[in-house]
């Protein structure tokens, strides 16, 4: 009966395997890591392998074209945080503006007033506002009694009015579409300091508001900065390892 163990100086049969070339590890790790782990492996690869043919050149070609498309999405970010600022900052039409200006008497008026516009009732409210006349702090929230903090759009100008104690203000300035774009400097063209049941004691002669951003509209830009950024450094990062 014939024996089926191979002869004593026959050699095992050699185990087929999947010859793993750099050019497809390479590809592998720059789907998976990124450009800088590419190029290190496929080099070294390369170098002390002998396994693939894929050269320098063509692993910075993949870098190339990969950086591109980074930088590339990364820019469009930056433009659509830019783009983006207007439409953010007048969100739902609430807009807040830095508020100054002077009275007759040789006071002064300042602080911040947001204006918030509600498409169900078509009234607008001065909502985290604090602001001070003339030495006196005013504070509004929403709609309060007797109408305080409430916009009224009468032809021409538009008012508020807030109280304080027992001492009123009421600011003016030239009217525009509360349901539209905010614009984004406001006019002060007048209004008046009362103390109530006595008498008005001192009058608006004018002041402007300036409109500031927005925390979304501010982190958003910084997004994109800190993206540009990210990309310039991982750019330096890849060229000390080349």
């Amino acid at each position: 009966m014939a024996s089926t163990t191979n002869p004593p100086n026959t050699p095992p049969q050699p185990r087929r395997s999947i010859l793993l070339t750099p050019a497809l590890l390479a590809l592998a790790l720059l789907n998976h890591f990124g450009t800088g782990i590419t190029y290190s492996v496929a080099c070294a690869l390369e170098t002390k392998g002998k396994l693939g043919q894929m050269s320098k050149l063509k692993v910075t070609h993949l870098h190339n074209q990969t950086a591109l498309l980074v930088r590339v999405f990364a820019l469009a970010v930056l433009a659509s945080a830019f783009v983006m600022l207007p439409t953010v900052a007048h969100a739902d039409s609430n807009n807040a503006y830095q508020s100054s200006g002077t009275l007759a008497s040789g006071g002064t008026f300042s602080g911040t007033l947001d204006f918030d516009y509600n498409s169900k009732t078509g009234q607008t409210v001065l909502i985290n506002s604090n602001f001070t006349v003339d030495g006196t702090s005013f504070s509004c929230n929403g709609l309060t009694g007797g109408n305080q903090c409430l916009v009224f759009d009468p032809f021409g100008t538009d008012y508020f009015q807030a109280l304080s104690g027992n001492t009123l203000v009421v600011l003016d300035w030239s009217a525009f579409n509360l349901a539209g774009t905010f614009p984004s400097t406001i006019n002060f063209v007048g209004g008046y300091l009362e103390t109530l049941g006595v008498k008005v004691t001192d009058t608006v002669t004018g002041g402007t508001g300036v409109t500031t951003p927005e925390t979304s509209a501010l982190f958003l830009l910084g997004a994109g900065l800190l993206g540009l950024i990210a990309l310039s450094r991982r750019r330096l990062n890849f060229n000390s390892i080349a």
